[in-house]
Order: structure tokens, then C-alpha cells, then sequence
């Protein structure tokens, strides 16, 4: 990358913007087939062929910086601490996760019936969720807030980065008015602080990718068979005990991120 400054804010501003298109696109050809019985084929096609356009906007922007392959942002499949990072990356998650699950169940907010949590359940969410885990991760914590935190400084890059990643999620509570304002608030500032979380854990790992993907993976993996899905389904005290909607979250990435520090210090010091 030895281009010069304004070269590289217009990069990051052009790929922020057609990441933004890429995320908008489903939400607006959706609305074309609502009620229609082509309404879900559509949204499925769109889910995915949103992530191959992930991809290749990634690569794109690497060989036009003058790179050859997303192994150049933290996305080596021959990596040696492959496994490892990724097993803390899934332990972290599981755990952080996990203490949202157990405030919730244990002071009455709603979690998923076990009768709903089958195998066909499972089996779709690792479906979805691992092409949402390593394409989100590659395009906005491999190639997004790595370049912002050049351009701007690791802090500020980070932050950025990760409020870019926690807007990108507004079809969550589109259109405005659809979601409580404090809960649109509240869920973009949870999503703003697992942006931060994972961008913080992928530097702390050495720039790779493979721990937040592996924390990505796990946390959305429980938080969806776990809980209700919101607002879609109605829960109890959402601001409190729903994941990703709720101020139990807050604890649930500072869990996971000192998990993540602690195994990473440890792994080092195994060296």
C-alpha cells in the first residue's frame, strides 16, 4: 500500500460506499416480491449472493492496492495457529454468548422453548452462519478497519470501522418507526461494540482473521437458536435480556473479549 494518503481515504470511502449498496441491495429487491410466493426464494438468493459480492469486492480492492489474494488480509488458509485461533475465537464466543443465555434464564427473560431447538434449527443456522462469519470478518475487520486504522490511527479506525459495521445492520429495525427508538439506539451501539470487540481481536491475534471469525461464528450460532428472534417474535424487556437488543450483550463482549486475551497471552507465551 504505498499510495498516497488521499488515494487510500478515497479507497476506504469507495469501498465503505459499495458495501453499503451490497447491504441495501435485498432490502430494496425484496420489497419488489412481498407477498408473493417467490418472496422467500428471492430473500435466500439474495442472503448469499450478498457474500460472493463481499468477496469480490475485497479482492478487487486488494489487486487494485497491488495484492494478489485475501491471504494478505488475514485470511491465510495455510496459517499454522489456523486451529487454535479459531478454537479460541469459538471458546470466547461460546462463553461471551453464554452469559447472556444464563442472565436471561435466570431472571426471567425469554429464551427459545427446547421443543424449537431441533436439528433442522441447528443444521440451518451453520448454514447460515458460517458464510456471515468469515465474509463479514474478511470484508470489515480483513479489509475495512485495518485501512481506516492506517489512515486514522488504530482507536479511531476501530471505532469507525465497527460503526460502519453496526449501521450495516439496519434491516434489523427498517423502516424507522418498525423498532422502539431506544431499541434501534441500543442495538446499534451493541452492534458498534461487537465491531469493536472483534476488530480488537483481530489485532490482538496478529492481524489474522481467524479469531473473530471463530468469536463471530459461536456468538451468533446461540444467539439465534437461543433467543426468540426480535422484533419479529415479541419478548419480555428486550432492552434487558434480548441478545444483541439488550444491556446483558454489553457484558457478554467484554466476557469474550478477555477470553480472548487471556488464551492469546497464554498461546504466546507457549512460544
Amino acid at each position: 500500500m504505498n499510495k498516497p494518503d488521499d488515494t487510500k481515504v478515497l479507497s476506504v470511502v469507495a469501498f465503505t460506499g459499495l458495501m453499503f449498496l451490497i447491504v441495501m441491495m435485498p432490502t430494496i429487491v425484496i420489497s419488489f416480491f412481498v407477498g408473493t410466493e417467490m418472496q422467500g426464494l428471492v430473500g435466500t438468493a439474495l442472503f448469499f449472493l450478498n457474500f460472493g459480492l463481499y468477496y469480490f469486492l475485497v479482492y478487487a480492492f486488494i489487486r487494485w492496492e497491488g495484492g494478489s489474494s485475501i491471504s494478505e488480509v488475514g485470511a491465510d488458509v495455510e496459517d499454522k495457529q489456523l486451529f487454535s485461533h479459531i478454537s479460541i475465537g469459538l471458546l470466547a464466543g461460546a462463553i461471551g454468548a453464554g452469559i447472556v443465555v444464563f442472565i436471561a434464564g435466570f431472571f426471567g427473560g425469554d429464551l427459545r422453548p427446547g421443543s424449537q431447538i431441533t436439528i433442522d434449527l441447528i443444521l440451518s443456522e451453520i448454514i447460515i452462519t458460517v458464510p456471515t462469519a468469515f465474509f463479514e470478518e474478511l470484508a470489515f475487520r480483513g479489509y475495512m478497519v485495518p485501512r481506516m486504522a492506517s489512515l486514522w490511527g488504530k482507536g479511531k479506525g476501530i471505532v469507525i470501522g465497527s460503526l460502519v459495521f453496526g449501521l450495516s445492520h439496519f434491516s434489523w429495525w427498517a423502516p424507522l418507526g418498525s423498532v422502539p427508538i431506544h431499541l434501534v439506539l441500543l442495538f446499534t451501539f451493541n452492534l458498534t461494540l461487537g465491531g469493536i470487540i472483534l476488530s480488537l481481536s483481530y489485532f490482538m491475534s496478529g492481524d489474522k482473521l481467524w479469531v473473530p471469525i471463530g468469536f463471530h461464528f459461536a456468538w451468533n450460532m446461540i444467539a439465534y437458536i437461543m433467543f426468540p428472534v426480535y422484533p419479529r417474535d415479541y419478548v419480555y424487556l428486550p432492552e434487558i435480556f434480548q441478545i444483541e437488543w439488550g444491556a446483558t450483550t454489553f457484558i457478554g463482549f467484554l466476557l469474550g473479549l478477555s477470553v480472548v486475551w487471556l488464551l492469546i497471552d497464554m498461546l504466546k507465551k507457549k512460544k
